[in-house]
């Protein structure tokens, strides 16, 4: 074993001198002795055999250094000695080590050194990479919010509004604004407001109003409403269907604040009747009164007025008057309401009873 300050400066011509003692002294036949020349101890041509392998072995152990050179600001020498196998190489790299050069019994690859460098790199790489797109598994669940429309979806006819309730939810603390963005659905002419627009989660939940203007021109079929929420980075998309239907033929209807009445002999009463604007209609309307059975002395039904003018989305107003005599039969009696308009009719019947 030889120590030197540098290991690369190791005398050449002592490391054969080394190896020449180390050679084993094979026995030779006699004949051959007397043909030895003075102070020769092996044969030639095994000596340049082995001052090659020492030769061959010192240009290695230069490599090592060169290497670890270049290494050092990495700081992965550490980690190059754990992936190494034990006994590949029994040498410690500084000024005041001890070098034995019988025991470099393979040299150390430089692929090795490239390999542990590129899956550094690419590892690192990764690793920064995977934070920044918010790929990488830490285990930390971040911020987040929820949004979502209710209800799911809602019919409505060419026209006609209709509202929806946005409903926001904190996830993991989250404790920042969002902003909505609600999208009308494509060729429809609808028109579609969040009010407000911007939501503050501080409490945790919020809710916003989504409005949503079909006109009268907006075709029929079935539509898809997008909502997003986005803070930032961070944004979530909710949907809602709209059916838009059409509309029903206009029309008129006709109800009673009473279905039934009771009145003693000589006694009279009344009902109140609203006619009713369905889908626009706007018109006049024609009212009649009968009752049933028609016997003598029977009850009388008396409409005042018997024609009303309702406008479109109104209603108007009629006073139906039952009256009895004293020799009104006591029995149940029908009074029946028509009320028509054009093509358009419409009845109602209210029970009686004389007692």
């Amino acid at each position: 074993m030889i120590a030197r300050k540098d290991p690369t400066e190791l005398s050449f011509f002592y490391r054969v001198s080394q190896t020449i003692q180390r050679v084993p002294n094979e026995p030779e036949p006699v004949e051959q002795n007397s043909q030895r020349l003075a102070g020769q101890a092996v044969d030639p041509s095994h000596l340049s055999l082995k001052i090659f392998r020492i030769v061959q072995r010192a240009r290695l152990l230069r490599l090592v250094l060169a290497l670890k050179r270049i290494q050092r600001p990495f700081a992965l020498w550490p980690l190059i000695a754990a992936l190494l196998k034990p006994g590949r190489a029994l040498v410690n790299l500084s000024k005041t080590s001890t070098v034995k050069i019988d025991q470099l019994r393979r040299p150390i690859p430089v692929y090795s050194l490239l390999l542990v460098l590129l899956i550094g790199v690419a590892g690192g790489a990764y690793a920064s990479s995977a934070l920044i797109h918010g790929t990488l598994n830490t285990g930390w669940n971040a911020p987040d919010f929820s949004v979502g429309l209710s209800p799911p979806s809602l019919t409505l006819t060419p026209g006609s509004v209709a509202t929806f309730t946005i409903r926001l939810s904190s996830i993991y603390s989250f404790a920042g604004s969002v902003n909505l963005n609600a999208t009308p659905p494509t060729a429809s002419s609808m028109t579609v407001t969040a009010n407000p627009n911007s939501v503050s989660l501080l409490t945790g939940t919020g809710t916003s109003t989504l409005t949503v203007s079909a006109p009268s021109f907006t075709p029929t079929g079935i539509f898809t409403m997008n909502l997003t929420g986005y803070s930032g980075r961070l944004s979530h998309l909710a949907q809602a269907f709209l059916l838009i239907a059409s509309p029903p033929p206009r029309d008129f209807a006709i109800a009673a604040n009473s279905t039934s009445m009771a009145l003693s002999q000589g006694s009279s009463g009344t009902a109140s009747l609203t006619i009713s604007s369905v889908s626009g209609f706007s018109g006049m309307v024609n009212l009649t009164a009968t009752t049933s059975p028609i016997i003598g002395n029977g009850p009388t039904a008396i409409l005042n007025p018997t024609k009303v003018t309702v406008t479109s989305g109104g209603t108007a107003n009629s006073l139906l008057s039952v009256s009895t005599s004293g020799s009104t039969p006591r029995r149940g009696y029908t009074i029946f309401v028509l009320a028509t308009s054009g093509t358009f009719s419409h009845s109602l019947s209210i029970s009686l009873t004389v007692q």
